[in-house]
């Protein structure tokens, strides 16, 4: 299943990492116009919300924006002119679930900016962070309007209709570093003049978009996120124990996936003496979903088998979408991931009651499956009860602005279970979940689509989940983020 952190870096790669393609001769109309069709139809067969009587207007987004993309392929003559179509098309539908990314090889853009980088100043504003010499803007000066327009409004404009939720913070602070870079984007208007707060009172500029050069992404920072972390358990000098968490991968035999279930071994081996540090972080930093098991296999290491019955969660209906096109992507992520048996008891039974669920509904000519949740299931007298052993430590779970999805779920969790929340405003979701991948008829690229929905979660959609603990400086700095987080736990 693609994530949306994955999706999301490829449609950075088209625009950051750009390379020439064999057939610069394609009709990118034509190619815009199926690839389109393509992805309404699966949007319109397999997609959740075309069958959530709470989102009665998702239909009509889907028409919209089709109309949007066979428009623009009218006049489509470019790589970019398909590209940025496509990927408007499904940022349209706000969901971290859905998006557009593309495979290998892209042509080449020209990439542009006016000297300076601006960035969000967690204020709907944006703030100066680098400037050249040649920009005539000081480092530090905050916009106040460009072409008459706010620096939430142009920042929605030009960057939040291509990726989506602009509103969230989390988005506005891994993103604002594009604002101001000419990326190629046809659809976004230009940016001619801007009005500037400074020391010195207010300054107006008329930009110079110059050609950025090499590496410039990578020169600039321009994305908040820092390298991938690695799945690891490692003691501070203070005892408390740190466990990273960067990824949820669901595939047994990916890398991460290996090094999850080695980590869980670890920590079932090491039990006793995690349980007595004094404190226990969770590090999600960098984590943006995968499976949602995970959450749990670690909340049942930590708090044990009680917890769920001491701090059950809210009781939640869960709806699929009934496809042939959702239930053939399950199946092969099944075979896939049991392949060498290196699934979970727990997570194959969950793809052998999916399939069964999914199977029955279709053969009934149903266009969804539905999982009540049991609320009359009384417990049962002759079964034991278990003891509520919370753990002696303090147990601190830590967020960046990537967390959503499984990681969201973590997050709910083992907050119910009583960690203490620490870091930044996380990322959000909508009530559509479980992903797969839609390739286009082209093969150019693909949209990453969920396959369910909930009804009934405790958390809304497109919810951020704020720290009890906000870290104001740069999340990716572990020395700072250590050095903050042990001064949290000595008081």
């Amino acid at each position: 299943m693609t994530s949306w952190v994955a999706i999301t870096a490829g449609a950075i790669l088209a625009v950051s990492a750009p390379h020439t393609v064999p057939d610069a001769q394609r009709d990118w109309g034509e190619t815009l116009r199926t690839d389109a069709i393509a992805l309404h139809e699966e949007i319109s067969t397999s997609h959740p919300g075309m069958v959530n009587p709470d989102d009665p207007e998702f239909s009509a987004k889907n028409e919209a924006e089709l109309a949007k993309a066979l428009d623009r392929a009218k006049t489509a003559m470019s790589f970019a002119d398909y590209f940025y179509a496509m990927q408007r098309y499904t940022a349209s539908f706000n969901d971290a679930h859905m998006g557009f990314g593309v495979f290998g090889n892209t042509p080449d853009l020209v990439v542009k900016w006016p000297g300076f980088v601006a960035r969000d100043d967690t204020k709907r504003g944006l703030k100066v962070t680098h400037s050249e010499a040649w920009s005539k803007v000081p480092e530090g000066a905050r916009i106040i309007s460009c072409d008459g327009k706010s620096g939430y409004e142009i920042g929605n404009a030009r960057v939040g209709s291509r990726v989506g939720r602009w509103k969230l913070a989390s988005q506005r602070q891994i993103f604002s570093g594009l604002v101001f870079v000419d990326v190629g984007d046809p659809y976004a208007e230009p940016i001619v003049e801007c009005i500037f707060e400074t020391g010195k009172g207010t300054q107006s500029v008329t930009l110079n978009w110059r050609e950025a050069g090499d590496n410039f992404y990578n020169r600039m920072r321009i994305f908040s996120f820092g390298e991938p972390g690695k799945v690891n358990l490692s003691k501070l000098a203070d005892g408390t124990i740190w466990v990273s968490l960067p990824t949820f991968n669901g595939d047994p035999e990916s890398d991460s996936g290996k090094e999850l279930r080695a980590l869980v071994d670890e920590i079932s081996i090491k039990n006793e003496s995690i349980r007595k540090a004094p404190a226990l972080v969770l590090d999600l930093r960098g984590n943006g979903g995968g499976s949602g098991q995970w959450a749990h296999e670690f909340g049942k290491l930590i708090w044990g088998e009680s917890a769920y019955t001491r701090y059950p969660e809210a009781p939640m209906t869960i709806v699929w979408r009934t496809s042939r096109n959702n239930l053939s992507s399950i199946k092969q992520t099944f075979a896939q991931r049991d392949a060498n048996g290196g699934l979970s008891e727990s997570s194959r039974a969950w793809f052998l009651d999916t399939i069964r669920g999914l199977e029955e509904a279709l053969e009934k000519g149903q266009d969804r499956w539905v999982i009540e949740p049991d609320l009359l299931e009384a417990p049962d007298p002759e079964e034991p009860r278990l003891d509520y052993v919370p753990p002696p430590t303090q147990v601190f779970v830590l967020t960046d602005a990537m967390c959503v999805s499984a990681c969201l779920d973590a997050v709910d969790l083992w907050r119910r279970f009583g960690a203490v929340h620490a870091g930044q405003e996380t990322g959000a979701d909508t009530v559509y979940l479980e992903t797969r991948q839609v390739v286009t008829p082209s093969g150019i690229g693909a949209m990453a689509m969920p396959m369910k929905y909930y009804k009934g979660r405790r958390r809304a959609a497109n919810e951020p989940v704020v720290p009890e603990h906000i870290f104001a400086g740069d999340i990716n700095d572990d020395t700072l983020v250590t050095k903050w987080l042990t001064s949290l736990i000595a008081r």
